[in-house]
């Protein structure tokens, strides 16, 4: 695997990110038994966005918000290797970090939750609804213009927990961590024609200092099909600049019959929600990449 005695692996400190680096772990041993697991370490760091949950995301800043830590010490070769959340990487990553493989792909859907066990239809008129996403609220009030929209902070099941004391009627998650946490709570999937998600959602990233030797390693653990949506996803979210205060959302899906070709689904807003632009598209497959740029420049011209 590698020359080290040691490989530190890093993450941020709450119950999700630290499932999804056991779900690396199981991917390693999957691939190559217990040979290496002697070798790996964990280590745990609280982020910028942890800290200063009283805050609203959006005023935080909008680079490297749950990350900027952990690639701190990756350069400074204090860990070696960073366990993300796709979503939560800035689409260009500090000089010297690169991403050395995406797992494969989870439920990309977003889900609501309900107090009273309902569905969003059904959700009683003026609910409050609990998200810190500006890309969820824009769109959960295309669907039900009725309802307040209430800032939330804190981990999935701090979340949980102020739904089921009364803070909130609604909130909404992601499928994916809800799964990866084992979270057995009543809830309604969203489908994707309703409600686009973040890109790179259900991804998760594993990030490496460039021109370590561990890139030729971990590019066995890389699920090509979801390398090849991701990338879809984070060129037009590059091409838009995106950040925590723009509603961006986008999926891509890799369709191989009867020709290999990429479904795309994307939402763009303005911060107000006034400019709402959502709508598919396909690309080729040997043109993706400029494509999905092109694309999101085109949609940054119109907002």
């Amino acid at each position: 695997m590698d020359y080290r005695k040691k490989i530190i692996v890093g993450s941020r400190e709450s119950p999700l990110a630290i499932a999804q680096v056991d779900i690396f772990f199981k991917s390693l041993k999957n691939l190559f038994g217990k040979k290496y697991f002697n070798k790996l370490e964990q280590k745990f760091f609280k982020t910028s966005g942890d800290k200063f949950l009283e805050k609203k995301i959006s005023t935080l800043g909008n680079k490297g918000l749950f990350t900027k830590e952990i690639d701190e010490a990756q350069l400074n070769f204090k860990i070696d290797i960073g366990v993300h959340s796709l979503k939560d990487l800035p689409t260009k990553l500090p000089q010297g970090l690169i991403i050395g493989a995406v797992l494969k792909r989870d439920t990309p859907n977003d889900l609501i939750m309900t107090r009273e066990k309902v569905q969003l239809k059904d959700l009683k008129k003026n609910a409050v609804v609990g998200t810190s996403s500006i890309r969820r609220t824009i769109q959960i009030k295309k669907l039900r213009p009725d309802v307040e929209i209430k800032e939330i902070r804190g981990n999935v099941g701090t979340r949980i927990n102020k739904l089921k004391n009364g803070e909130f009627d609604a909130i909404i998650l992601a499928h994916a961590g809800l799964k990866r946490l084992k979270i057995n709570e009543h809830f309604e999937k969203i489908e994707i024609k309703k409600m686009i998600p973040s890109p790179g959602q259900g991804v998760i990233a594993i990030v490496i200092r460039e021109n370590d030797n561990l890139l030729n390693f971990l590019e066995n653990l890389n699920d090509k099909k979801t390398l090849i949506e991701s990338e879809c996803e984070r060129n037009f979210l590059s091409a838009l600049d995106g950040s925590c205060k723009t509603p961006i959302g986008a999926l891509a899906r890799l369709e191989v019959k009867p020709k290999s070709k990429i479904l795309f689904h994307y939402m763009v807003a303005s911060e107000d929600g006034e400019k709402f632009i959502k709508d598919k598209t396909y690309f080729e497959i040997d043109n993706y990449c400029k494509m999905s740029f092109d694309l999101g420049q085109k949609i940054k011209k119109m907002l």
